[in-house]
């Protein structure tokens, strides 16, 4: 383990890549405050099942609790399930859900066929922060507000968003998220 922090960005599915909407904005300028980025495009990105990417994210990136995840839709999934059984310094969710919406893709992930351990999410982890806008037309916005109180989250509303990107919507910056992303570190004791 090191002492360095690590912020692993994780995309959604559908066909999402690492290199779609704000990651590569998001990188870069995290890189450019000197933070170390692992940005990579998960196997299956467009089911975005389960039994892939919690496996990839476990053997391949190794988070640890010096790693902040930040993911989009399937990947705030990810995150979420790997903090049920392993410690994160925190992460941030962005257009996070905890159920499949009624989507028959995101039932068939696999990330819904058992109930989550919010207790362990909670405590393996300093922090969750969480984004989501009030017009996302795959995860309504009660969802995201019932995800808030299961996780204790730092919940952050935005309206216009959508789902942040996806699809049709294009975002290719988030400073929002950013400023967020550098705020936690700096109030993180361990990182002065």
């Amino acid at each position: 383990m090191t002492d360095e922090v690590r912020i692993v960005l994780i995309h959604g599915n559908a066909g999402a890549t690492i290199d779609g909407i704000w990651f590569p904005y998001l990188k870069r300028e995290l890189e450019g405050r000197g933070h170390h980025v692992v940005a990579h495009t998960f196997p299956d990105p467009i089911k975005g099942r389960m039994r892939y990417w919690l496996p990839y994210l476990t053997d391949v990136i190794k988070p640890d609790e010096r790693t902040v995840i930040v993911g989009h839709s399937s990947g705030a999934l990810t995150a979420l399930r790997y903090a049920e059984s392993a410690p994160l310094l925190g992460t941030f969710v962005v257009a996070g859900h905890h159920t499949d919406c009624g989507f028959e893709l995101e039932r068939r992930s696999g990330f819904f066929d058992t109930p989550w351990d919010w207790a362990a999410i909670k405590r393996n982890q300093r922090f969750i922060v969480q984004f989501h806008s009030t017009d996302d037309p795959w995860v309504p916005v009660e969802v995201a507000k019932e995800l808030h109180g299961l996780a204790d989250s730092r919940l952050i509303l935005m309206e216009g968003m959508g789902h942040f990107g996806s699809y049709d919507q294009q975002m290719e910056t988030f400073p929002e998220l950013l400023e967020a992303v550098c705020q936690e570190l700096e109030n993180d004791p361990s990182f002065r």
